[in-house]
């Protein structure tokens, strides 16, 4: 035993022992001391790691009474389990507008009032009212980009434009602002995403508009394809990607140096025995290149590189013939 404890180990062999663990152990490691704590906190510990899946949130089916309201379900032991958002005083009396990052946007006309919950820690915030009318409303959360949160309230439309208020969690407050995209707004669509501080909207025919709501500035990017119903974009790898469904395949495209390469098409063929329709495209993963799809009862991860096919996670009977709306990919870290 003297001579072992003599012997050290570099750096690198430990992050590789760490990555065989648990994911639960290694969140327990991260106290035993700082040197551990920086380890289980490197980056490349954590690309090596999978992808931790927090939450779905869904419209359930049923089979009397069709699609019902959309729902929240979460990832525990015994797999997903539809969660109970009674926590929320307002619940039955708010409707759920928007979702971003594993945090909920509910409006309640009621009282006229935005509160935005987190259905994981049980927590929610009641925003303070907005003065004027709201026609869309869109949470904006990037949990690796900053921990503050937004909530963006369009107000009025323009020609090419629309005047906006923006609530920050920081501040606490509303504030006004302007915006000019260039587009017509009747070929805005309401297909938003929030990455890195900026807001992309795609916009027909072929554009994805990105809305820096900082600076309250935009910018038209040309998409390499038509606008799809089921279009999406997404950062991964610090790159802006894009992805479009074919009927028969899904083309994944790479935003470099303002040009667009294709960088992989998948087949459906090689994915279900399915129906083809029922191959929807769910999200990029930040860094890796990895995507996610979801068929029935099952999100699967395709690695781009070397073309292969894992499960993630298999839903029970109850949510096989549900719609997903969003799903919480986050990697592992140690916040």
């Amino acid at each position: 035993m003297e001579n072992f404890s003599t012997v050290s180990l570099t750096d690198d062999i430990l992050i590789e022992i760490l990555t065989k663990l648990p994911l639960k152990s290694l969140f327990r490691l991260t106290s035993v001391s700082k040197q551990w704590q920086r380890l289980i906190s490197d980056r490349y510990l954590r690309n090596k790691l999978p992808l931790m899946l927090s939450g779905v949130y869904h419209f359930p089916h049923n089979a009397k009474t069709g699609v019902e309201k959309p729902r929240f379900a979460w990832l525990s032991e015994n797999g997903f389990e539809d969660m109970s958002l009674s926590f929320f005083p307002f619940n039955l009396s708010s409707t759920i507008i928007d979702c971003c990052h594993g945090l909920l946007l509910f409006y309640s006309s009621l009282h006229g009032r935005f509160y935005v919950c987190n259905p994981i820690l049980k927590k929610w915030f009641q925003l303070p009212k907005l003065g004027k009318s709201n026609h869309l409303s869109i949470l904006a959360f990037d949990p690796r980009h900053a921990a503050r949160y937004r909530v963006v309230c369009f107000t009025g439309w323009l020609a090419q434009g629309a005047e906006i208020e923006i609530y920050s969690s920081e501040t606490g407050e509303w504030a006004s602002g302007l915006l000019h995209w260039g587009v017509d707004t009747d070929r805005m669509s309401a297909t938003m995403r929030y990455f890195d501080g900026l807001l992309y909207v795609l916009a027909l025919p072929q554009f994805v508009v990105g809305i820096n709501l900082e600076g309250m500035s935009c910018q038209q990017i040309e998409l390499p394809e038509m606008v799809k119903h089921d279009g999406c974009v997404g950062k991964s790898g610090g790159l802006l990607h894009y992805s479009s469904n074919n009927g028969k395949q899904i083309n994944i495209w790479a935003l470099n140096s303002s040009k667009w390469s294709l960088k992989h098409s998948i087949s459906f063929q090689f994915i279900v025995e399915e129906p083809l329709e029922m191959v929807n495209f769910l999200a990029f993963h930040p860094e890796l290149d990895i995507v996610y799809l979801w068929v029935p009862g099952k999100i699967i991860s395709y690695d781009l590189m070397n073309k292969r096919f894992d499960v993630v996670c298999e839903f029970g009977l109850e949510l096989k013939d549900a719609y997903l709306i969003q799903m919480w990919l986050h990697p592992f870290f140690s916040c």
